[in-house]
This record gives structure tokens, C-alpha cells and sequence, in this order.
């Protein structure tokens, strides 16, 4: 890449955080936001971390996260801030523009720009590089693993192969779905060598390969030929050692390379129908295509889908002049096409899966960007083609920006999926202002009843020392301050003959209502805090 195209890039790359950083404590925490924060809470204060296989996923999050909080200064939970936390994904979604270098040769000097333009600039990339979950980093290192590899296919170079290895581990201690990505991959570099081999013999013969003789193009010998079996065994041993580290949560918890394997079982389960997240096969076009909501702008990546189409097509039927490098375009396609189906055809869907299989169509769609401008060849095609990619990318910028900010927990964004309402983060400003007030101050006991989830709360009241949880109301409903979920009907203000007071409702999400209940002496002294009227 020369000094422009790496100007280009940094620049890319300062847009991308330019769209991501600003106002990551706008939206309230989502359910599974909360869960991480709790469990790398634990691992913060108590240098404890134990892998969950039934409802968690991996450690690679915790782990990673733990740097970030360290040059915050946090060294207890109550001093974690959410902007910490949405820092750890920041870094990994901004991360694959960079990344996006070591494919270079193989994207072209052409289709790299756009490519990472497209990272920076997809509403889906910059909303959920803005979410603690582990979906960005499963992303990165799956870049990581493929980009590695590349360079170690283009040089057969040791280290590229210790480096696939290291992302590889990192896949499979991320999150249970990197089972996904490998066999797209596995099968991609099956069908690419097999189309090549198709291609050469084809070329050789001038006839189809059945017919010329020769090898035949289901022939693995060329894949193999082009592997060192000690660098092989290499990259296996870094990719084991990562696993055995990061499961073991570093040799503390033995357990955990068993359960890195009997996690698949409940999630077999829920990829069969055994969840509330069973959604039709189309989930992931709708959001990606277009999706429109009463009231609501209309959102599409459609222009990214679209250039991914040229893109393929150029992999396998343009000349070699479009191209960085025909074996890695054809490679991007079979991967994509591969990724997208399994994830269509899996019943449990959540629109962050869509950024596995985006990536593919981003970087394709780099590819697509680069063909139609060498294909134009006339000013005023390319003035045309140009203008389309200026009006599209923009209208990306813009709803990137909307997502994030706008609609940050808003239904009518696409990527939005049920989140909690940030009415929520009135029932907290409103619990903390009434523990100031009394007198047992943050060691007031608060009571929590909910048959349904009622996460993010445990993090929103993680300064509170005295907070109980419960699933029903306790025979002992009463507590100086009582959070209850409205389906219940607790009444208790009627049933403690009013020596309590329901004080609001509040949305956790959507259709899901808290009562707050006070105790009537508290809540008086609560209420002569409040500002006065003048008249």
C-alpha cells in the first residue's frame, strides 16, 4: 500500500471512532450487557472467573476487558462505568479496519479503501461495536484467523501460522458459535481449491477436466502441498494453548476444557426451536435490506449487498486486472455465501449473528466498489459511479449515527432487539435519591420481585449493599424500599393500610412494568428534598 492509500486508511479509521465513541452512556445497558457486567465484576474484585457452558459464553470478553477497567482506575464494580465496559467492543469493531491491512495484497489497493470505509461506515458494525456482548470480538479474531492465514498461504511463513493459531483460540474462547465460522471456512478453502484446480485444468486442456485427464479437481493434494506440516502442528499447539488457558481460567478451573465441549448440548437445544428467539428465515434480510417501522425512518445496508453481489461475480467471471487476487475473492465468496445459509436456515436468531456473515459481504462488497470503477472507463460513468457511492455511504454515516444515537434503544431501529427501555434509568436516579435520604443510606434493603428478568437492575443497583431478589413475593413482601413487577398486582400499599406508597411505574422493557413501592415515613422525608415551587 503506498503513502496515500495508508493516509486513506487512517483516515477511514478516524471516521470509524468518530462514529462510534460518541454517547456510549446514551442507551441503557441490554439484559446480556448486564450479565457480562456482572460476571466480570466478580473476576475484577475477586480474581474469580468460572465458565458457564449452559447460558454464558466464553472467557475471552472477561479477559479482555480487564485492561480496560485497570487504566480507569476501577477497582471495585460501584466504580466501572458503562462507558468502560462499551470501550472493550469500541476497540475491537474499530480494530478490523486495521486489520483489513494484512489483506491487502489480496483485496487489491482499490477495494481495501472501500472495504474498511464499508466497516466504519455499516449501521450494524458501529451499533453493536458499541455493545458489551461477545459478538465483536468473535468478528475480530475471525478476521484475525482468515487474514492470518491468507498471509501464511502467501509467504509460508512460521509466524503466520502461529498467528492463525492465536485466532483461532481466541474463536473458540470467545463464543460457542465460532463452530459456525470455522466450517464455513473449512468449506470455503475446499470449494475455492477445488474451483481453481477446475479452472487450471480447464485452461491446460481446453476442454472440460473429465475430459482432458489429468488430476482431478476434487484432488486435495495441492492443499496440502501448500501446508508445511510443522507449521501445521504449530499453529495447532498455540490455537490448544489458548484454549487450555482461557477455559481453564489460567489453571484454576480444570472443569472448564469439559465444559468448553458439553456447552453445545443446551445450545443444540435452542438451534432446534427450544427458545424464545425462533425467528423466520428471512430475520437477517429484513434488517439488512430493508426494515421500516410506524413512525420510524427506513434503515438498509442494501448498497453493501448490492456491491457483495458485484463483487462475487467478479471473483469468478471478471479478468484478473479487477482483482488483488482471485483465490482470496472466490475464497470470500464461498465463506459468505456458506456463513449466510447456515445462519438462515438456524431457527434461533439474534440480529448481532448477522456480523459474522456481514463481514463477508463487506469485504466483497469492497471488491464489488473496485470492479464497477475499473469497469467504467468514461468520466462521466465513473462520475455516475461515484456519485451512487457518495449518496449510499452517506446514507449509511447517517443512519450509522441514528442507530446509535437517536434510536440507541428505540424498536424502530433494526438493531435494537428486546432492549431495555431507558425509563429504567429513571426507577435507579429515583431508588439512589431516596437511599440518600435514609438512614441507613446505601445499606437501605431493598427488595426486588419479578417472575420475569429483571436484569439490568442487579448491575444498576450494584452499589446498594442490601438488595434481595426474588422470583415471587416472599411471605415478607415489606422492605424500606420494594421494587415489583406490575403483572403481579402487589397492591401493597393497600394491603400495608397505605404505610407504603407506590410512587411510579416504570418500563423495564417492552411490555414489562416495575412498581415502585416506599415506606410512607421514607418517602415524606424524601419528598421535603424536593425543590419547591416559588408560588
Amino acid at each position: 500500500m503506498n503513502r496515500w492509500g495508508a493516509l486513506a486508511l487512517l483516515l477511514i479509521f478516524a471516521g470509524a471512532l468518530a462514529l462510534r465513541l460518541p454517547g456510549l452512556e446514551v442507551r441503557p445497558l441490554h439484559n446480556d450487557e448486564a450479565i457480562n457486567a456482572l460476571k466480570l465484576a466478580v473476576l475484577l474484585e475477586n480474581g474469580e472467573y468460572v465458565y458457564d457452558p449452559d447460558e454464558f459464553h466464553g472467557p475471552t470478553l472477561y479477559y479482555s476487558s480487564l485492561p480496560f477497567l485497570w487504566l480507569s482506575f476501577a477497582r471495585t464494580a460501584a466504580e466501572v462505568r458503562e462507558v468502560t465496559l462499551r470501550l472493550v467492543p469500541l476497540a475491537f469493531g474499530s480494530g478490523l479496519i486495521l486489520l483489513l491491512l494484512l489483506l491487502a495484497d489480496g483485496l487489491g489497493h482499490r477495494a481495501l479503501p472501500w472495504a474498511a470505509a464499508f466497516t466504519a461506515a455499516s449501521p450494524a458494525m458501529v451499533y453493536y461495536s458499541r455493545y458489551f456482548i461477545h459478538e465483536m470480538l468473535l468478528v475480530f479474531f475471525t478476521l484475525l484467523t482468515m487474514a492470518a492465514g491468507w498471509r501464511y498461504w502467501r509467504t509460508r511463513r512460521a509466524i503466520w501460522a502461529a498467528i492463525t493459531g492465536l485466532g483461532l483460540g481466541l474463536m473458540s474462547t470467545t463464543k460457542e458459535t465460532f463452530v459456525l465460522s470455522l466450517a464455513a471456512m473449512g468449506l470455503a478453502v475446499l470449494a475455492t481449491g477445488w474451483w481453481n484446480e477446475w479452472r487450471r485444468q480447464r485452461s491446460a486442456t481446453g476442454t472440460t477436466p473429465s475430459a482432458g485427464g489429468g488430476r482431478s479437481p476434487f484432488s486435495l493434494r495441492p492443499l496440502m502441498a501448500a501446508c508445511d506440516r510443522k507449521h501445521l502442528l504449530l499453529g495447532g499447539l498455540v490455537a490448544a494453548a489458548v484454549w487450555l488457558v482461557l477455559f481453564t481460567s489460567f489453571f484454576s478451573n480444570w472443569r472448564g476444557l469439559a465444559d468448553s465441549f458439553l456447552t453445545y448440548l443446551p445450545w443444540l437445544q435452542r438451534a432446534g426451536g427450544d427458545s424464545p428467539h425462533i425467528h423466520p428465515w428471512y430475520f437477517y434480510f429484513e434488517r439488512l435490506l430493508w426494515f421500516q417501522r410506524p413512525k420510524g425512518p427506513t434503515w438498509s445496508e442494501g448498497l453493501i449487498l448490492v456491491l457483495a453481489l458485484v463483487g462475487s461475480a467478479a471473483a469468478f467471471f471478471s479478468n484478473r486486472t479487477l482483482l488483488g487476487h482471485t483465490t482470496l475473492a472466490r475464497f470470500l465468496v464461498f465463506y459468505t455465501v456458506i456463513l449466510t445459509g447456515i445462519y438462515t436456515v438456524i431457527s434461533y436468531k439474534t440480529p448481532w449473528c448477522l456480523l459474522n456473515f456481514l463481514l463477508g459481504m463487506i469485504l466483497l462488497a469492497g471488491i464489488g466498489a473496485a470492479a464497477l470503477w475499473q469497469l467504467c472507463r468514461s468520466r462521466l460513468a465513473r462520475a455516475l459511479v461515484l456519485t451512487v457511492l457518495a449518496v449510499g455511504g452517506t446514507h449509511l454515516v447517517w443512519q450509522a449515527r441514528a442507530a446509535s444515537q437517536t434510536y440507541a434503544a428505540d424498536r424502530r431501529n433494526p438493531y435494537v432487539y428486546a432492549h431495555t427501555s431507558p425509563d429504567l434509568l429513571r426507577l435507579v436516579e429515583r431508588v439512589e435519591a431516596v437511599t440518600r435520604v435514609a438512614p441507613e443510606g446505601r445499606a437501605t434493603v431493598v427488595k426486588v420481585v419479578s417472575p420475569d428478568s429483571y436484569l439490568p437492575l442487579p448491575w444498576y443497583l450494584r452499589r446498594l449493599h442490601h438488595t434481595g431478589w426474588w422470583d415471587e413475593l416472599p411471605e415478607d413482601p415489606y422492605a424500606p424500599i420494594i421494587i415489583v413487577a406490575a403483572k403481579l398486582r402487589a397492591a401493597l400499599d393497600e394491603k400495608s393500610n397505605k404505610a407504603y406508597l407506590m410512587t411510579g411505574l416504570y418500563e423495564l422493557r417492552p411490555g414489562v412494568f416495575l412498581e415502585l413501592y416506599v415506606e410512607i415515613e421514607l418517602w415524606k422525608k424524601f419528598v421535603e428534598t424536593l425543590p419547591r415551587d416559588p408560588e
